[in-house]
């Protein structure tokens, strides 16, 4: 067979040099996708495996069809090179939206152009093997299938055909709109110049074979030379968007270096912080148990190493016999708050030391934290070296005012005390911390916030007190009162007024009652007048009730 124009070596040669190309940036972005999870590598890689279906399918129509003359094999693979050119109508958009940095609007277009576009090719697609005339027709020949030896095994384009040709051309000509706008607009020339370029090549590559179709003649700087422009144009296209985006990827890779170094400074200088200090750093997770702790808390606490993960928080607490109820009640009422509403908290509490489990004092900020996306709790434990400044204290005078709160009564009794081991030894100076506790927790619920006896034991029995305690809190009746305490402190003694806003109560019966009965209820409910006449030298009430002076004296004078 004779043929006017033959099939030249550079025509059959450059479908399989592109068919190379592309197969191995698919294997690359394929790895990288299945690597990374990230969507912009499926997006090249779905690009390359149209563009190998493509030029692919052109290899084989010019080995049957242009070398060996079998149309009848030739024909179908023409059929499968023009099905994946339908799918670019998905796959720019698609790929757009993945490369571009696009408002929302433009997002929206390209989603919509992407759902328009493969819905097109699926039905085209179908229709390709239902209805083959309607695409390309596996009975009729091309026109041009006696004239040009690479026509031989190709069918016969249909109205589909067209309508794909023109959707894609107006699909190139948006891309290229897009990209040019994003460089623009973002000043990322780095990235989007080439795939600028590619998508000029492949909408020239396009536009030049459909010309032929209908003119016979190459409108480009070959005119004579017959070879498919869109398999060279759509090569470049893909393989100028892989370098783009290899580019970036090569960028993102250097910059994820330069960050994992200053992570590993920022993580030895932590280390050195953390490790190099003297108070105690421990995180916990969601439910208060150890994670880790730096070495001053192994030194200073009972955290035994290995055993970290089922000590909790509350086994470090120390909590006296007689008060630990009550000492950790106001605990988990402040690290409830931190749950609740996130902030960070403060208090003061003994913890157990290591080994001994004796009681140390700490100054102890707790607060939410987040790493590497999980939550956990970090605790800070400062050791209270207040005898330092005991030197300088002679005497002291002062008057505080409270609200109903029971951790305010906490905070206010660590003040109350803190300069009294000048004068008094630790024990001394905890019974009367102790007892001020009473005292002012008695100011808050039975005087302002006017909670009887009997409510208190109702609340108690029933397990929601601190419930009952909020509900009086908010009550406008009583939230706006508030105990005031006025102390006295000098070498001979300290003296503590408590006074609350109440209705004051009868106190000479409740101290007779407690001195002649044994009533178990009775004797927890003057548990805080009991213990003040056990710490105190004077407990004198005013005639109302509602207030109260608290006389320690130093010496026997």
């Amino acid at each position: 067979m004779s043929f006017e124009v033959p099939v030249s070596l550079v025509q059959f040669l450059l479908p399989p040099i592109c068919f190379g190309i592309l197969l191995g940036g698919f294997i690359l972005y394929v790895y990288m996708y299945w690597r990374y999870k990230n969507s912009l590598y499926f997006a090249v890689a779905f690009f390359a495996f149209l563009g190998m279906l493509f030029v692919g399918s052109e290899t084989m129509i010019l080995s049957f069809g242009g070398w060996l003359h079998n149309r009848s094999v030739s024909v179908h693979f023409h059929r499968l090179e023009q099905v994946a050119g339908l799918f670019y109508l998905f796959a720019l958009p698609y790929s757009l939206n993945k490369l571009l940095i696009l408002n929302k609007r433009w997002q929206k277009i390209n989603e919509l152009l992407a759902y328009v576009g493969l819905a097109y090719a699926v039905i085209a697609a179908l229709c390709a093997y239902l209805y083959p005339d309607l695409f390309i027709s596996l009975t009729k020949p091309k026109s041009t299938w006696m004239h040009y030896e690479a026509d031989y095994g190709r069918g016969q384009e249909g109205i589909l055909y067209a309508l794909r040709d023109a959707l894609l051309g107006i699909y190139i000509i948006y891309s290229i709109i897009a990209v040019i706008t994003d460089m623009i607009v973002q000043r990322n020339y780095k990235y989007l110049l080439f795939p600028s370029l590619g998508f000029f090549c492949a909408f020239a590559g396009a536009a030049i074979d459909t010309l032929h179709v209908h003119t016979h003649v190459f409108y480009d700087f070959f005119p004579t030379v017959y070879f498919s422009r869109f398999s060279l144009g759509i090569t470049l296209a893909i393989v100028f968007f892989m370098s783009s985006v290899t580019r970036m990827f090569i960028t993102y890779a250097q910059e994820l270096e330069i960050a994992h170094k200053i992570i590993s400074i920022s993580e030895k200088k932590y280390r050195f912080l953390v490790e190099g200090t003297n108070d105690c750093i421990i995180s916990f997770d969601a439910n208060l148990n150890i994670t880790t702790a730096n070495r001053t808390a192994y030194e200073q606490l009972a955290i035994i190493k290995g055993k970290e993960s089922s000590t909790s928080l509350y086994d470090l607490l120390y909590l006296p016999e007689g008060e630990s109820d009550l000492s950790l009640q106001i605990i988990k009422e402040k690290i409830n708050m931190l749950f609740a509403e996130g902030k960070p908290i403060n208090l003061k509490t003994q913890l157990k030391s290591r080994g001994t489990l004796e009681p140390r004092e700490y100054n102890i900020r707790i607060e939410h934290i987040t790493i590497d996306d999980r939550n956990e709790i970090l605790m800070k434990a400062v050791s209270v070296l207040d005898e330092n400044m005991l030197k300088y204290v002679e005497a002291e005078k002062m008057r505080l005012s409270i609200g109903n709160y029971l951790i305010a009564a906490e905070e206010i009794c660590n003040r109350l005390v803190l300069n009294l081991p000048k004068y008094v030894d630790k024990q001394t100076t905890s019974a009367i911390k102790l007892g001020l506790r009473e005292i002012i927790i008695n100011a808050i619920e039975h005087g302002n916030l006017n909670i009887s006896f009997e409510e208190k034991s109702k609340a108690t029995n029933d397990g929601n007190y601190l419930e009952f305690v909020l509900s009086r809190q908010k009550d406008p009746n009583y939230k706006d009162k508030k105990v005031t305490i006025e102390f006295l402190l000098n070498s001979n003694k300290v003296m503590y007024k408590i006074e609350d806003e109440g209705n004051g109560f009868n106190y000479r019966e409740i101290i007779q009652k407690i001195q002649n009965t044994v009533d178990e209820d009775m004797l927890a409910h003057g548990r805080g007048l009991r213990m003040a006449f056990n710490i105190f030298d004077e407990v004198k009430f005013n005639k109302k009730g509602n207030q109260v002076l608290l006389v320690k004296h130093f010496t026997k004078n």
